[in-house]
């Protein structure tokens, strides 16, 4: 058709490099807002990219700059907080934290809008929990609970302050353990003669 441009393609051969790779690939990606709502992965354009069940170490792959995480260890067995410092998208600028737990693995991501207009006294900081309300209207058409995971609003009552949790599910939602489902069906089945 005349006049009707292609969208063009960036395979990895045709890239001028990998920055200019991975802007291609993060212009693509902003289609689904800063929270994937297929896949649960979160996009900053720092460049810093959560995978559900990533490894810390992924995070900053695509990241225009080095970040420095800060990193402590919880009461909790083998469960870790990276506080991975103050991210732009879409949406403005967000204090970001991620909680890991084995092989550094992220089951959850903690996010808080930043701007000057939230008052520390505010009531259980309403202000920024409608903020991430929006978000969640936004990015996820008001959903909030996924194949990969659910999204909700938390306050830490010392800060006062409402964190936007993303937290992904350890396993896939199956109604019976595989032993379970082997046993019911063998229970049901007449035994060979």
């Amino acid at each position: 058709m005349p006049g009707k441009q292609k969208t063009p393609l960036c395979p990895r051969g045709q890239a001028q490099s990998r920055t200019d790779r991975n802007l291609w690939l993060n212009s693509k990606r902003k289609v689904f807002g800063m929270i994937n709502r297929a896949t649960g992965e979160v996009d900053f354009q720092s460049g810093l990219h959560v995978h559900p069940h990533g490894s810390v170490r992924s995070l900053f792959a695509e990241a225009k700059e080095v970040i420095k995480i800060r990193t402590q260890n919880l009461s909790l067995k083998s469960w870790k907080r990276h506080v991975l410092g103050l991210h732009v998208s879409e949406h403005g600028t967000f204090e970001v934290e991620a909680l890991s737990a084995e092989e550094d693995r992220i089951h959850v991501v903690l996010l808080a809008h930043q701007h000057e207009f939230y008052q520390l006294d505010t009531p259980e900081d309403a202000e920024r929990r409608a903020f991430h309300e929006g978000v969640v209207s936004s990015d996820l058409a008001g959903q909030r609970e996924f194949t990969w995971g659910e999204v909700l609003n938390r306050l830490e009552a010392a800060a006062n302050k409402v964190w936007l949790v993303i937290a992904y599910s350890r396993e896939a939602r199956v109604p019976l353990q595989v032993k379970e489902v082997l046993l019911h069906l063998s229970a049901h089945e007449s035994l060979p003669e």
